[in-house]
């Protein structure tokens, strides 16, 4: 029986911008409601994750560098081949089925959530950004909640060979020495993401009754961390890539234009 946070609390996978402001805003609400213990909880989690910051950044600023491994290129191909093949299988499960299949409306939503701008906004970006794809989409496949429906839909095969692909393409494109690999990055989120769930952990514990003052006090310590949710669930919802924030301002960052790759090298790749 899988009892970690993750597998109990149905929340999305912030990133770490939203964390940020989220656990910033409930530290203040906490300190005004005297709940020392989630007030040091939260400056443990908003250190791990300017921390987190720092790591993309610097993680972020080596992703033009050419130092992949010669499979890096084949395995691309690959990964391509399966998410090409991973759609297409979501999407015939939807357009064959009856219009009162429950099955069918799942096979649509899950298609929207898995790829809200489509197959190719994902197989024609550069190597590292599109492990960081691919990461996404088996992490949700390989959820509890998702068991059932993968096998319903077909899909189990090719499930396992996109988490075999996604083993070799890490490998292939992953730095040595003082570069910073992407399994680094990975880590260091999804630490955020426990430290996040963890906190709301804490606040059900402290008031974990359907009486008005703990509503109100759920409403207050959780609502800066719901609103977060509900900004991801809109854009899942309408088919659009996630877009970070600045956890200071809370305003859309931009997304950096992807560096140009060389003539001979094939479009949308380093």
């Amino acid at each position: 029986m899988d009892v970690a946070l993750a597998s109990l609390l149905n929340f999305y996978a912030f990133s770490t911008g939203r964390r940020l402001l989220a656990m910033q805003q409930v530290q203040k609400a906490a300190l005004t409601a005297g709940f020392n213990a989630l007030v040091d909880h939260c400056s443990v989690a908003i250190a791990h994750d300017r921390a987190t910051r720092d790591l993309e950044a610097r993680w972020s600023g080596q992703k033009g560098a050419p130092q992949f491994s010669p499979e890096a290129k084949q395995i691309d191909i690959l990964v391509d081949a399966a998410l090409g093949a991973l759609r297409d299988g979501i999407d015939a499960q939807a357009r064959a089925s009856a219009p009162d299949d429950a099955l069918g409306a799942i096979a649509v939503n899950l298609a929207q959530e898995l790829f809200p701008k489509g197959v190719g906004a994902i197989t024609t970006l550069p190597y590292v950004e599109e492990l960081g794809e691919l990461d996404r989409i088996l992490r949700r496949l390989q959820d509890q909640a998702s068991a059932p429906i993968v096998k319903d839909l077909g899909l189990t095969r090719l499930v396992a060979r996109l988490v075999s692909l996604e083993q070799q393409y890490r490998a292939a494109i992953e730095g040595t020495g003082d570069k910073i690999a992407f399994g680094s990055v990975k880590d260091a989120r999804a630490k955020g993401q426990r430290l996040l769930l963890q906190a709301v952990a804490m606040i059900l514990g402290k008031h974990p009754s359907d009486e008005a003052a703990d509503q109100a006090a759920r409403a207050t310590l959780l609502g800066p961390i719901l609103k977060q949710n509900e900004a991801i669930r809109e854009y899942l919802r309408t088919r659009r890539a996630v877009e970070d924030i600045d956890p200071d301002t809370g305003e859309v960052e931009p997304t950096p234009a992807p560096t140009a790759p060389p003539a001979a090298t094939p479009a949308g790749q380093p």
